[in-house]
Order: structure tokens, then C-alpha cells, then sequence
């Protein structure tokens, strides 16, 4: 039975109030049933992308703010870079450095009873290139010497140093040490990619020997 609005009118207040809360209810369970619920995952996705958003433009702000500090610590970094390169030998200064080494050794008063360079040990960008070192003399010829190595204007450090065997000689007391000299160099990557084309391709280039 369809109700007018000229009966709803003359309906008890109290039936007026119950008809509108079912109205009420209706619509109210209409819009959930018909566009809450359906895109209620659509929400929470869109809520989450937005989270997304606000954590990046966070840390964003926070890089911004801190670009000029970043900026400055890596020109810092260059440079810290270009000096410890430039303090590491080049292949063709290692004989006349080892030499050097070698001569200050002499020059402090030491007699070399060995020195003797071991295979380098490549690294990511320079190679190690060590040497064992037996020399004879006083502590203080032995002292010198070391301070000598520390002062020179490339990189060269001191290890594994051992003493023995001391004894008297024409009043001074002489001993035995025995320590690895390491020097570095710098290894340029596409120097030596280039020169392993170059070798490869000589070799397949070359003629088959005949047998």
C-alpha cells in the first residue's frame, strides 16, 4: 500500500518517526551495500599509496636538507682520493723505488743480508707489492733507516718486523731484523683490459705453427 504524502501527514507523530528511521535505515544500507563495501579495498589501497608518498617526500626533504653537506663530503672524498693515488707508484717508478729503498738501507748503516720482492697481490684498484728485507746492524742504524722509508713521498709501509740473533761488535751491539717492505701501485682497469685485447688479438691473429 503506497503511502501519499497527504497520508503521511495526517499519520501519528509516532509512526511518522518510526517510517522516517526506515527510510534512514534504508538509505544508509543502500549507500554501504552499493558504494562503501565495493570500494572499500580501493580505500585502503589508495590510503596506503598515499603513506607511500608522505614517507618518500619525508626522506626526500631530509636528503634535500642535507645535499650541500653530501656534496661537500664527496669533493672531500675526490680529493682524499687524488692524493692517495698520487702518493702510489706508477709500474715503471717500482725497480727505482725498490732501489731507493734499498740505498737507504745502506745509507743508514745497514748491511743487507736479503732482499728479495714477492709476487704482488692485486687488489680492486692498486696491487701490493711487497719485499722481504734481512738486514744487520745496530737498533739505532735499524731506527733510522724506518724513519727514512716513513719520510718518503710515496707510500711504503713497514711489517712483520722481527729482531735476533744480537752481538757485540767492535763495541756496538749488532742484531739481525727481519721485516716485509710493502709497496703499492696503481692499477689503471682500462689500461689493462685494453692490453689484454691487444695481447688476445695478437694471439689469434697469429699464424698456426707448423710442425
Amino acid at each position: 500500500m503506497a503511502i501519499t504524502l497527504e497520508t503521511f501527514v495526517k499519520l501519528p507523530t509516532s509512526r511518522k518517526i518510526v517510517i522516517l528511521v526506515v527510510l534512514i535505515a534504508v538509505v544508509v544500507g543502500l549507500f554501504f551495500y552499493l558504494i562503501y563495501w565495493p570500494n572499500l579495498d580501493m580505500l585502503k589501497k589508495k590510503k596506503a599509496e598515499v603513506e607511500v608518498l608522505e614517507r618518500q617526500v619525508r626522506e626526500l626533504r631530509t636528503v634535500a636538507a642535507n645535499m650541500k653537506r653530501f656534496q661537500e663530503e664527496a669533493v672531500k672524498l675526490r680529493e682524499e682520493l687524488r692524493v692517495a693515488i698520487m702518493q702510489l707508484p706508477t709500474s715503471k717508478e717500482i725497480p727505482s723505488l725498490l732501489s731507493n729503498i734499498s740505498q737507504l738501507g745502506k745509507d743508514s748503516g745497514l748491511e743487507f743480508l736479503l732482499f728479495k720482492p714477492i709476487g704482488e697481490v692485486n687488489k680492486e684498484f692498486y696491487a701490493e707489492i711487497p719485499v722481504e728485507i734481512r738486514v744487520k746492524g745496530t737498533y739505532n742504524n735499524v731506527a733510522v733507516f724506518f724513519d727514512k722509508v716513513g719520510k718518503l713521498p710515496r707510500i711504503v709501509n713497514i711489517s712483520e718486523v722481527s729482531m735476533d740473533t744480537a752481538k757485540e761488535v767492535l763495541g756496538r751491539w749488532e742484531i739481525n731484523t727481519s721485516c716485509t717492505a710493502t709497496t703499492f701501485k696503481f692499477i689503471d682497469k682500462e689500461a689493462s683490459e685494453l692490453a689484454k685485447d691487444k695481447k688476445s688479438g695478437e694471439q689469434k691473429s697469429a699464424p698456426p705453427s707448423k710442425k
